[in-house]
Parts: C-alpha cells; structure tokens; sequence
C-alpha cells in the first residue's frame, strides 16, 4: 500500500514538473557571493540534474548503510544459522524418540540445549532428553534435565511432577509419587495422563473406592478400554469385599456392586464373606435365592458351613431345600456330596452313605471318597472305609503329589 502511495505521489510531481515547465520555459541563475558572479542555468537541464544528484546521493547513502551494517548482517545470519541448526536437531530428537532410539534423542536434544539461539525450543529440547534419559535408565543425565526444568516458570513443571511421579512408581517409592502427583494436580488435575498415574498409584495402594473414580473419570474421557474398565473394577469390588469387617460395611459394598454382578462371579465370594463376618442365617438366605438361577456349585460350602451355627430345625429346612433342588438335578454330583456332608453332621449315617454313594458315581472325587470313607468309620466298617483311603491315594497322579509337596 505504502509503494502504492508513493507511486502516486511520484506521478502527481512527474505532471505538475511537467506542466510548470511547459508554461514557464526560462532560465535558473546561480549567484556567488563573494564575486557578484551570476551563471543561468536552463530550468529544464537544471531540475533534471538535481533529479541525478538525488539519485546519485540516495545511492551513496545505500553503499555507506552496506558497508556500515556488513557486520550486524554477518551476526544475524549466523544466529539465523544456528537457530536452523537448533530446529533440525530438535525434529530429530523427536523422531529419534519416537522410534525408540533414546540414546541418539537425548545426544540430539543435548545438541539443542547446547544452541544458544535455541529459544522457545529449548524447552521441548529438555522434555524430550529427560524422558529419553528416563527410557535409557541414566539417573544421573535424568536429575540434570529435571533440575533445568525446575528452573522454568510453574506452568511449565507439570512434565517434571509426572515423570517423577512414573519414575517414582516404578522404584514404588510411592511417598515420592504421592508428592509428584499433589503438584500435578495443582497445575492441571484433568490432565488424562495425570488420571491414568493416579489410578495406577491408588490400584499399588490397594485404594478401591479410588480407584472406582479414576475409572470413572478416564471412561468419561474415552481413555480407558471396556475391558481394562471392567478389571479395575472387578478388582475394586472384591476388594471391597474382602476389607468389608461387618454388616454394616458389607451393605454398603453391596450398594457399589451392581446386581449384574452379585448374581454373576461375586456371588460367592459375597456368600463367603457373610459366613466370614458371622452372618449365617443371611448367607442361608443368600445362597437359597441366588442358586436356584445359576445352580453355582460355589455357593453350596458357605451354606452348608452356616448351617451348622443354626439350629436344628433350620438344618433341617437347609436339607430339605437343597433335596428340593435335587430333584430337579438328580446327577449333580455337588448337590450329591453336600447332601452326604449334612447327613453325616446331622449323623444320619445310612443316608449319608447313599448320598456320597450316589455323588461318586456321578464324578468320583476325593473329597467325597474321604467323607465317605469317615461315614464307614462311624458305621464300624474300617475295611470298606480303608478301601476309600486307598482309591483316593491311587487316584492322585505323581504330578498332583509333585504339586502337593511344593
């Protein structure tokens, strides 16, 4: 715009010289004092030799600027130089970490550092040479970036607090990490790769209700697969349940787990952990409702254990209920053993045997030979019950006695 305007104005002078000298056509005298001399001068050769000089001038002052400025310009240039070198080092650090060769990334990054026309470079130069150095293990090129990062205004920390934080879990010096993570959190706390170090740091501290909110949190971020999602909270929920001391606390457990999976694989650990805490009527109560939909072999011990801190009459009902299921079952080689486990607690020896009897044909196992073996002694029959021992003994190979002894 501004070559525009001068090209105007250029213009304007050009016709308005034209035009005077068209109307006024004489002649420019020069006078000198000293000797009254006059010398006349044609206009036309007169303004056409100042436009010479002009030019002839504004050339001169051009070459004395050059001459003058050769040395700034030599500077410029070889900052310029260097801060194309600082940019080609940084691109190949970066493509070096990227292909996992950390070694040349962190001598290429150095190179960067090195630069002193690095400028705003060099900052992502310091990220780049303390991650590679982290990759190769040298703790001591580690601590140098990370006490030159420190140097660098607050915003500009958090890569600090989170690599010290990985490096501190992965030593598990886990003070250090909770440290490291604090001052994460204080600079950007929905940082996804912040959430994801904090859930791996509350999953090594066995913190479930934590680690139910990390999940949460990275899921809402679509930074965390369905299946890994799924594990971590599998993991919280029976952990929860295993640290659960009452009923009181087991209920409020219960209240995080959905029924999809109380009905499903934490239905018997949750059967399990009532009996533990002494609720037995309610693992009773558990097990008749939740058996009947999946028929869990699992959730047959914790009731029949249960059943033997109630009373007689409740047995009783807990028999005729599992019988019940029976029916529906004849073959089920669990119901069959549980059965005969009741019978020989309530010392109903005859139908106890007829139980375990039924089981064995059904799936011959140890556990029921062994039982059964316990209800021959109770009848006074010690060469049916040592001809039990003794199937259980040839039945175990020399791989499970191999795995037993260990």
């Amino acid at each position: 715009m501004k070559g525009l305007i001068w090209i105007i104005v250029l213009f304007a002078a050009a016709v308005g010289l034209t035009i005077v000298a068209q109307h006024y056509s004489g002649n420019v005298y020069i006078v000198i004092d000293q000797t009254q001399t006059q010398i006349a001068v044609n206009l036309h050769l007169f303004v056409g030799a100042m436009i010479v000089f002009v030019v002839l001038l504004y050339l001169l002052l051009r070459l004395i600027n050059g001459i003058i400025n050769i040395p700034g310009r030599v500077r410029r240039f070889g900052r310029s130089r260097q801060a194309h070198h600082a940019e080609t080092a940084l691109n190949k650090a970066g493509l070096a970490y990227f292909e996992g060769k950390f070694q040349h990334a962190e001598q290429e990054a150095a190179k960067v550092l090195e630069n002193k026309e690095a400028g705003h470079n060099r900052t992502l130069a310091l990220m780049l040479a303390v991650h590679s150095a982290d990759q190769m293990g040298d703790d001591a090129k580690r601590e140098g970036y990370l006490k030159e990062i420190a140097q660098l205004p607050h915003k500009a920390q958090l890569s600090r607090h989170l690599l010290e934080a990985e490096s501190a879990l992965n030593r598990q010096d886990y003070p250090a990490a909770e440290a490291a993570l604090a001052a994460a959190a204080a600079i950007n706390p929905k940082l996804t790769r912040l959430v994801r170090l904090q859930l791996r740091y509350m999953f090594e501290q066995n913190n479930p209700l934590e680690v139910l909110d990390r999940v949460a949190k990275l899921e809402k971020a679509s930074a965390l697969n369905a299946a890994e999602a799924a594990q971590y909270r599998e993991w919280a929920w029976r952990e929860l349940l295993a640290l659960a001391t009452d009923y009181p606390a087991l209920k409020a457990c219960l209240g995080r787990i959905p029924k999809e999976m109380q009905e499903g694989e934490l239905c018997a650990p949750i059967a399990e952990k009532m009996l533990q805490i002494g609720q037995y009527p309610r693992v009773v109560k558990w097990v008749k409702t939740h058996y009947p939909k999946h028929r869990n072999a699992q959730l047959l011990p914790p009731m029949i254990e249960a059943a033997r801190y109630l009373s007689p009459r409740e047995q009783q009902k807990i028999m005729d209920t599992v019988e019940g299921w029976l029916h529906d079952a004849p073959q089920d080689a669990a119901l069959l053993l549980h059965l005969g486990q009741m019978a020989y607690a309530k010392q109903l020896w005859g139908k106890a045997q007829g139980y375990l009897e039924a089981s064995l044909q059904a799936q011959a196992t140890p556990q029921a030979r062994l039982v059964l073996a316990k209800v021959f002694d109770e009848m006074d029959k010690p060469e049916q019950a040592e001809q039990q021992r003794q199937l259980v003994l040839t039945e175990i190979t020399p791989e499970d006695d191999e795995t037993a002894a260990e």
